[in-house]
């Protein structure tokens, strides 16, 4: 009860005692008045004390307002200062945990692939010199990775993985570790150990190669200073109708841990360019180069080449194809690519040529080597061309296999011929490699898929000067069960 109205029942009250007395004093002696008087004194005091007891009341509500609004704001502040820990979402795209501020300028996610191949070897040595006598069927988890990616504030982009398979798996080691800028569109720095986005093929992530293992010339190549786990420092252009990049390189992961040995450096270049590229078709030609300069002007430095059949499961089989050379000044590829793609077909290939520059008097050598293949998507789907990579992605399949609905995801069947030779006349007889690859892909849904590869192909393989073949045929049918996200 407010004052005001206090003051107007006092005041109410009063008049109609007044009204009263005026009544009795016409009928009532002055001891009556004197009563009357007597009761208007009392309700008086009635009237003020109930005017006291409101006005505390309203004291006391004013006050209990005053606490709470207190409470609410410091509850408030609280919430407010814990907002920075707490203004994270979670999304899942493409399986992936990211977790992002409310904003999209700061994230991050985690990442992980596994490659887990099974392979049969019918292995049939062409002497009984032959390094090798036989080769084991086996498993092998050619990648088992796992990190964390991110982007901060918007522009840049980090990442560390870990892998603990590999050509030879069960050692855990580090895979790629790198900082990059993409701020301006079209543009991508970045440094640290990166997958060097050198040829056609090594441009195409592990995730959505047509074959189990890249070709033979390709990994020769890529071998001299590019590829996976890389040092690398460099940058890229790209855009609907171009992409070209370049990169100084020097060891890879693991490589001279010690530190005791001076590091070759590398030098990268690859350039794209799209004549054709819309929904239904692309076409892409492009040229690749890479040259490799030895620390000690060619003194005692050595380079050497290898690569097996064109499965990772017997590390063993490296051994039909190899060759070293020493008092190496410098080493370099020139190599060119192309590729097709018309609705669910498409056709690449790439050809390398090796030049070793020796020192000393010693006869340079050269080697060269070539890969064609080509895949038709049953089901429909495309393997669409990526801008950023320059290079084609893999499946999506528009029915993700759901056996209670009948989807049985999507399916492509791909052919490779390859050829590698280590080979220059008879300086040097490191061997000459053929295979023919057939595959089929089932692409379950975006995160898993079956490969087989059969792989049939030969080695021949002479020392200098001598007639005896120390290669070897054989068909390899090899499984890989693939997870990424």
């Amino acid at each position: 009860m407010s004052f005001a109205t206090n003051k107007f029942l006092r005041a109410l009250g009063v008049v109609g005692i007044l009204a009263a007395s005026s009544q009795a004093h016409a009928q009532a002696t002055s001891d009556d008045v004197a009563a009357l008087k007597a009761q208007l004194r009392a309700l008086e005091k009635k009237l003020d004390s109930v005017q006291k007891q409101a006005a505390a009341a309203e004291k006391h509500a004013s006050a209990t307002q005053k606490q709470a609004q207190s409470f609410a704001n410091a509850n408030a502040a609280m919430h407010t200062k814990a907002v920075p820990y707490l203004d994270a979402r979670l999304t899942m795209p493409g399986n992936r945990p990211t977790f992002c501020t409310a904003d999209g300028a700061n994230c991050v996610a985690i990442t992980g692939r596994l490659h887990l191949d099974t392979a049969a070897y019918s292995f049939s040595p062409k002497s009984g010199s032959t390094p090798l006598q036989s080769a084991n069927d086996g498993v092998n988890a050619r990648r088992a990775r796992l990190g964390l990616i991110g982007t901060l504030n918007r522009d840049w982009e980090w990442g560390v993985i870990v892998d603990g398979g590999g050509t030879t798996d069960g050692t855990v080691g580090l895979n790629n570790a790198y900082v990059a800028y993409k701020g301006v569109k079209g543009l991508l720095i970045q440094g640290g150990y990166i997958d060097v986005p050198y040829t056609l093929e090594e441009a195409t992530s592990s995730n959505n190669i047509l074959f189990l293992e890249r070709s033979a010339a390709q990994t020769l190549a890529t071998s001299l200073g590019a590829g996976d786990n890389r040092a690398a420092f460099g940058g890229q252009v790209f855009g609907d109708q171009y992409w070209v990049g370049a990169y100084v390189t020097g060891p890879a992961t693991g490589a001279n841990t010690t530190h005791t040995a001076k590091t070759p450096l590398a030098a990268t270049f690859r350039a794209v360019g799209l004549p054709v590229n819309n929904q239904v078709a692309t076409v892409l030609v492009g040229f690749d180069a890479l040259y490799l300069a030895t620390p000690t002007g060619g003194i005692n430095s050595t380079v050497g080449l290898s690569d097996r059949i064109e499965v990772r499961v017997d590390p063993a089989t490296n051994a039909l194809l190899n060759a070293s050379a020493f008092n190496v000044d410098n080493a370099r590829v020139l190599s060119g690519e192309a590729a097709v793609k018309y609705g669910s077909f498409l056709a690449s290939g790439e050809y390398f040529d090796f030049n070793v520059k020796r020192t000393g008097g010693f006869g340079d050598y050269s080697f060269n080597g070539a890969y064609g293949q080509a895949s038709y998507v049953l089901t429909g789907e495309q393997h669409k061309y990526g801008v950023s990579s320059g290079a084609f992605g893999g499946v999506s399949p528009a029915r993700p296999v759901n056996f209670s609905t009948g989807d049985l995801g999507a399916w492509e069947l791909a052919v490779r011929y390859s050829y590698a030779s280590l080979n220059d006349g008879v300086l040097l007889r490191g061997g000459e490699l053929k295979n023919t690859t057939v595959g089929v892909n089932w692409y379950v849904n975006d995160n898993m898929r079956f490969m087989f590869d059969w792989i049939h192909g030969t080695v021949d393989k002479y020392a200098v000067n001598s007639t005896v073949n120390t290669g070897a045929d054989y068909d390899v049918f090899a499984l890989r069960t693939q997870v990424a996200w």
